[in-house]
Order: C-alpha cells, then sequence, then structure tokens
C-alpha cells in the first residue's frame, strides 16, 4: 500500500478569510472599556474620600477626648491632679470593636497616669497636635498628642495628653462607603451601558434602513437614495448615488452600444453568408474569385468595424474611470501618427506644424492618441489627394490641435449628426463605420475640451481639438 503524499502548496486548502469585525461591536467595545476605566478612576476616588471622611470624622471624636482629659489636668503646688473625664473615653468607647489607650505625662516623659509604653509621638505639629498611627498591643492604632502649657503659683509646666483608638471602627466606616460608592458606580455604569448601547442602535438605524432599501431592489433599478440619514452620513449616500448614476449610465451605454453593434454586424455577416454561398454555387472560375473579391472586401469592413468596436468599448471604460497624468499632446500626437500612417504602399503628404516646446496637459495619453488616429484615418480615407495638414499651437490655457484634408468637406445637414455612434454622412462612400468622430467627441469631453468641424473655403474638411492644459 502506498504511502500516503503529503500536500503540496497546490494541493493545501485555502486559508478562510476572518469575519470583518462589526463596527456596532466595536463601538461598544471601547465605550465599555471607556466607562470601565471611568468607573474604576471613580473606585479609587471613592475609597480614598471614605478613608480621608472616615480619618476626619473620628480624628476629631479623639481630638476632643484628648482635649477633654487635658482641661481635667491641674498643677497645684508644684504637683500635678488629674481628675479623669471618663466621658471622653465612653464617647471614643461608642464603637464596640475598638480599644481606647491614654496617656498623661509631663514635658520630660515621665508618666503621670495612664499607659506608659504608649508608641512616641513624631514632630510637634501645628498648634502642639500630633496625629499618627503606629502599631501598639498587636494592631494599628490611632493616635492624639495634646500639649498644655499649666502654671500654678510656683511654678509653670507643660503636659502632654496622648489619646489612642484602634481603627477598626473607622476602617468599617471607611469600607462601608467605599461598598456604597461602588454600588453607586455600578449601577451608574450598567445605566450608562445601556444608554450607550440604546445610542448605537438608534445611530446605526439610517444603514439598516439603506441596507433594507438596497437588498430589496431588483439588480437593474439604480435610482438615487432617498433616506433620511445623519449629516455624518450625507457625504456617503451622496457617493453612492453618484456611483449608482455613474454605473447606470454606463449599463444604458452599453445597452446602446451591443444593440448598434449588433445590428452593425448583422449586415456583412450576411453579405458574407451571401457571398459564400454564392462561391460555392458557381463553377465558372471568374465568378467565384468575384465572390471571393466581395467576400475579402466584406472580412476588411467587417475587421475595421471590430476594430473601432473594441476602441470605442475601451475609450467608454477609460472615460468613465478617469485616471489623468500629466502628458505631453506634442508627443501624442507624433505618436499617433506613427500608429496611424500606413507603413505600406505610397506614403501619404503630411505637412507638420508643431510648437517647439512641450504642451502639457492632465490626460489619458492612450484616449488622446486614440482620437488623434481616428481624425488621422478619416483624414487620410476622405481626404482626397492634397496633403493632411496637422498643427498644434498654444493660446494661454488651451491647446489647439487642427487637422485638416482636402477632401469633400461635411455637409451643413451632417454637421449635428456626425458625432452620433454609427451615424455617417450622406454622401460618405462605402467601408466605414461611423463611431471614428463619436470616439473623438467622447474623449474631447473627458478631458473638459471641445470639438470643432468646419469646411475649408477652396475644399476640405478642418477638425479642431480644443484642450485645457496645464498653466506653465
Amino acid at each position: 500500500m502506498a504511502p500516503p503524499r503529503s500536500l503540496t502548496p497546490a494541493h493545501r486548502m485555502p486559508t478562510e478569510r476572518a469575519a470583518p469585525r462589526s463596527l456596532r461591536h466595536t463601538l461598544l467595545l471601547y465605550l465599555g472599556v471607556l466607562l470601565a476605566a471611568f468607573a474604576v478612576v471613580l473606585l479609587f476616588a471613592a475609597r480614598d474620600y471614605g478613608k480621608r471622611a472616615a480619618n476626619r470624622s473620628y480624628d476629631h471624636l479623639l481630638l476632643s477626648s484628648a482635649l477633654s482629659i487635658a482641661d481635667s489636668v491641674a498643677l497645684a503646688e508644684g504637683q500635678w491632679q488629674v481628675d479623669l473625664p471618663y466621658a471622653a473615653l465612653d464617647l471614643l468607647a461608642m464603637a464596640p470593636d475598638d480599644r481606647v489607650f491614654y496617656r498623661v505625662a509631663d514635658s520630660q516623659g515621665r508618666l503621670i497616669t495612664g499607659y506608659a509604653d504608649l508608641p512616641a509621638a513624631p514632630a510637634p505639629g501645628n498648634r502642639g497636635v500630633r496625629l499618627f498611627d503606629a502599631p501598639y498591643s498587636g494592631e494599628t492604632v490611632r493616635f492624639v498628642v495634646v500639649s498644655r502649657m499649666l502654671a500654678s503659683e510656683t511654678a509653670q509646666r507643660e503636659v502632654q495628653v496622648q489619646v489612642g483608638q484602634t481603627r477598626r471602627a473607622r476602617d468599617a466606616l471607611a469600607q462601608d462607603m467605599v461598598t456604597r460608592a461602588l454600588l453607586a458606580i455600578g449601577m451608574l455604569s450598567l445605566l450608562s451601558l445601556g444608554l450607550v448601547a440604546l445610542g448605537v442602535h438608534r445611530a446605526f438605524r439610517p444603514l439598516v434602513r439603506v441596507e433594507r432599501e438596497l437588498s430589496r431592489r431588483e439588480p437593474s433599478d439604480l435610482r438615487p437614495l432617498d433616506a433620511h440619514v445623519p449629516r455624518e452620513m450625507d457625504q456617503m449616500v451622496a457617493a453612492l448615488n453618484r456611483f449608482m448614476a455613474r454605473l447606470s449610465s454606463s449599463n444604458d451605454t452599453l445597452r446602446a452600444f451591443m444593440a448598434e453593434a449588433a445590428h452593425q454586424m448583422r449586415t456583412p455577416l450576411a453579405a458574407l453568408r451571401a457571398q459564400a454561398q454564392l462561391a460555392l454555387d458557381d463553377d465558372d472560375p471568374q465568378d467565384m474569385r468575384r465572390s471571393l473579391h466581395a467576400i475579402e472586401r466584406n472580412a476588411t469592413h467587417m475587421s475595421r468595424l471590430l476594430n473601432q468596436l473594441l476602441s470605442d468599448a475601451s475609450v467608454i471604460h477609460r472615460s468613465n474611470v478617469p485616471r489623468f497624468v500629466p502628458v505631453d499632446l506634442a508627443e501624442t500626437v507624433h505618436q499617433a501618427l506613427h500608429e496611424a500612417l500606413p507603413q505600406a504602399g505610397p506614403t501619404p503628404v503630411l505637412q507638420l506644424a508643431m510648437t517647439r516646446e512641450p504642451v502639457w496637459l492632465q490626460g489619458d495619453a492612450l484616449l488622446l492618441r486614440e482620437a488623434i488616429k481616428n481624425l488621422v484615418d478619416n483624414a487620410l480615407k476622405y481626404g482626397g489627394d492634397g496633403p493632411l495638414q496637422i498643427a498644434l499651437t498654444v493660446e494661454g490655457t488651451r491647446a489647439l490641435l487642427t487637422i485638416a484634408d482636402r477632401g469633400p468637406g461635411i455637409a451643413a445637414a451632417d454637421a449635428g449628426r456626425v458625432f452620433e455612434r454609427f451615424a455617417r454622412g450622406e454622401h460618405a462612400p462605402a467601408g466605414g463605420a461611423g463611431l471614428g468622430l463619436a470616439i473623438v467627441q467622447r474623449v474631447v469631453q473627458a478631458h473638459g475640451g471641445s470639438i470643432d468641424l468646419g469646411n475649408r473655403p477652396d475644399g476640405g474638411l478642418v477638425a479642431t481639438l480644443i484642450l485645457p492644459r496645464n498653466p506653465t
């Protein structure tokens, strides 16, 4: 049994493209992250505020107790007398889980009454009041130290009253405030997120309406959207309407092109078939030769028609999606002449009057070359035996290209219809397709210019292309 073959790159399954992220989900995600960050900041702010508020409240009680004890200390005949107001300590004992400590000492630190091993206070604060935290009796205790000068008839001494309370009650108060703030922040965040979700949903409703309207339309329905959308979406809907207008125009042009091309192709194809049938039925070599000449003539006409149809289709496509770049019109004229002039047979007489400097304009070199080639081809085909005269001049912000021949010119009755596709002059010789001037006009209009046809006084046609050029 043959071993299994490994998959080569040609046999590997194509990787699936990741599904595009929903704009709605993206907005909700970013707004949710913003709300979460805001909630965290509020939580830390509430925690800090709760601690400071609890400290201020209990510090006030602590200080009041210390001042009450300080008021009960007296100095009589050099001896300290303390009538401890237990009501002051009872006020602190209202928190049943807390313990209270106190000490009364002189300025030398000698104990008068209370706990002798309380931690020493840091440097004096404002007005002799010092508040600090210190470990004592196995937990953190909040202390206040109050200093006061007492005097008797014979002496003046300083007394220090230190009162401490464990932090259980104040920490519980701070935690309660933080918990309540957390609940409020959570409710506010959920409410805000709900309002954001509702706002995003309502903001996207116009998009949903546009989507539904487009999905219900037939492929051929390219009418402009009549959707009431917010100002931020006006440009998008306007761009979509412009796109559908261009697509509708392109579809109309394509349908007309296909119908006219089918009509134009039907006649030479029928003639080819008839001549081929005659050639098959003819026994006389001379008649057969005449039929073959007719077939060759019709095939040449069909080839010319197909070339012009392809050229017309290319011009339609490129003019609908213009990609203009700086183009030297003088160089483009030389390129068009090189392609349009016959390489075999007699060389036509050509008279050129070209400016020496480049003639720059914004355009499509291929389209301009096709337009010039069609004008030159018409002049060579219908211009008689006279010279072909080509001139390129500059007038201010315009470039003028004239192509003149010595043919029969154009009848006044045909002047208004020669630019129509498949339209030919009444006295035009056989062999043309009627697309050349239509191609030229489409190219010139795509470049913001114009074309003018006029008869010469001494016979012949003058075609003038007027194109806007780049300022120098």
